[in-house]
């Protein structure tokens, strides 16, 4: 939703802004044209493959760029490294590209078969092959249920257990079978979504990560500046609205919500990209 990106955090030139999660680099062109002709935005990934493609796909601004491989949660090293104090704008786009779901070797998807891996940083941590084949299976039920919402996951832990007790699940094609003959397909949505889902969620710390952002990033938020958050699922877009609402109830620093529902993607975004149809824009305004 880079259009809406722009429309609330109104880039200027002169200034410095934050792309998060820069991804593939959608958001950070389109602050860039806005802000034309010497605003800078920092460009952070956890992907080193992602900020890879955002460099190649940026040429013509390398001046104006700076590519930062980290957690986005770590926001307080993110500006040491880029040398400021904070950022006149930020954004966080907490989906995960299309160039890593069409990666069969990462194991984000069920649509072609890989790996259980589903880590963004494949450096280090658990995949999901070792969540799948070695948790126990109260860890497992607490991950499906708490993390993909998913009703039957009880159904789903136990058709794991049974799956690996006669040879371990090694693919992502494997798994997304496994899950549905544990509970069938009922709508349009393959019931494997919700799993994955939760796997991804608990592999990357996903809803920890983003807590410890929102308790920190209101540190490093210039005033003028405007935060703004897309999520993709509820668990994320509960999070990021209490955190709001929080911060906009404070004094010191203060806050202003810009966004009294959360922004869809129109028609015509939804036609250009399938996958924003379920994405939720919040922004929120450092006021003093």
């Amino acid at each position: 939703m880079p259009e809406k990106v722009v429309e609330y955090m109104r880039p200027a030139g002169g200034s410095v802004y934050l792309d998060a999660t820069a991804g593939e680099g959608g958001h950070v062109r389109a602050i860039l044209q806005a802000s034309a002709p010497d605003a800078c935005v920092v460009c952070v990934d956890i992907d080193e493959r992602a900020l890879r493609a955002v460099q190649a796909g940026l040429k013509g601004f390398e001046k104006r760029i700076r590519l930062i491989r980290a957690n986005y949660k770590d926001i307080g090293e993110i500006a040491r490294q880029a040398g400021v104090d904070g950022f006149d704008g930020v954004v966080l786009d907490l989906g995960f590209s299309l160039s890593q779901i069409n990666d069969a070797a990462r194991g984000f998807s069920f649509d072609s078969d890989g790996p259980l891996d589903m880590r963004y940083d494949t450096s280090h941590g658990v995949t999901a092959y070792d969540v799948v084949n070695t948790f126990k299976p109260e860890m497992l039920e607490d991950i499906v249920r708490d993390f993909g919402e998913e009703r039957r996951y009880k159904s789903v832990v136990r058709a794991i257990v049974h799956a690996r007790e006669r040879s371990r699940i090694e693919g992502t094609a494997a798994l997304a079978k496994v899950i549905a003959s544990a509970i069938g397909r009922h709508s349009r949505i393959h019931p494997a979504t919700r799993t994955f889902q939760a796997i991804r969620i608990f592999v990357n710390n996903e809803m920890g990560n983003l807590k410890e952002f929102l308790e920190t990033v209101k540190d490093f938020l210039n005033v003028g500046g405007v935060l703004v958050i897309i999520s993709f699922h509820s668990l994320e877009d509960r999070i990021v609205k209490s955190a709001f609402r929080q911060l906009s109830a404070s004094s010191v620093p203060s806050f202003q919500i810009l966004t009294r529902k959360p922004v869809t993607p129109d028609e015509d975004e939804m036609r250009l990209n399938r996958r924003s149809r379920s994405a939720k824009l919040r922004a929120i305004k450092r006021v003093s």
